[in-house]
């Protein structure tokens, strides 16, 4: 899906905009993920369709702003790919929308251990690992991201979707599950190592919607 040439613009689209940007870029992505922990944790504390609902909401507006941003890059990675990027990312805020209306995903501290420690793994992954580890790969401020763009904050929604299986918003766990290891690997092997962890969140998504098929697809998802 990228090149080298194309992730390289990419790149330079993100120094583009964290400059311009400035004390914003590291503030926005502060607030996004303090405002996503508290409704994670009142949702653990409180399982109820309100709390599940306030923070698929969360996520849907940091998915706007994300959209937004690539929308915005649209010199550096061309039109085209600009426009379907932030598309693809109002797509994602678009199924949350509808998952908050139909309920889809039932947010809580799963019973299974190994959907729990690896839902709490990806989604604190996507808020505090993603940036250390472009950090440790030479990928330093304003060369980028943090959470609120495509790749970090939909690692922490792979991970919140892993914890809520079986119900679950199964068209959208299928869609960025997928997308994580395209879009993750092929700009992970173009030189931007640190969305490896993009891709393998992705491949984790698909390994648990494999395990647990029968489980996912057969319960209706209620709250």
């Amino acid at each position: 899906m990228f090149d080298k040439e194309m992730t390289e613009q990419i790149l330079k689209g993100i120094v583009w905009l964290n400059e311009r940007m400035g004390i914003w870029s590291f503030i926005l992505p502060v607030v996004f993920a303090a405002g996503v922990l508290y409704f994670l944790i009142r949702a653990y504390r409180n399982p109820s369709v309100k709390n599940s609902r306030l923070l698929l909401a969360a996520y849907a507006l940091v998915y706007v702003f994300g959209g937004w941003t690539i929308f915005i890059g649209k010199d550096f990675m061309g039109t085209g790919a600009a426009v379907g990027g932030a598309v693809g990312l109002w797509s994602v805020s678009f199924f949350l929308v509808l998952d908050i209306f139909f309920k889809w995903t039932e947010v809580k501290i799963s019973e299974n251990k190994f959907l729990r420690f690896t839902s709490w793994f990806f989604i604190f992954a996507g808020i505090f690992l993603y940036p250390v580890l472009e950090i440790a790969l030479g990928f330093t401020y304003p060369r980028m991201v943090f959470f609120g763009a495509e790749c970090p904050t939909t690692i922490s929604l792979i991970g919140l979707l892993i914890g809520s299986i079986p119900k679950v918003n199964k068209p959208l766990f299928v869609l960025i599950s997928i997308n994580a290891v395209a879009t993750g690997g092929s700009v992970a092997l173009s030189g931007a190592t640190f969305d490896y962890l993009y891709a393998v969140s992705g491949i984790f998504g698909i390994i648990t919607m494999i395990v647990y098929f029968k489980d996912i697809f057969k319960t209706r998802s209620t709250v």
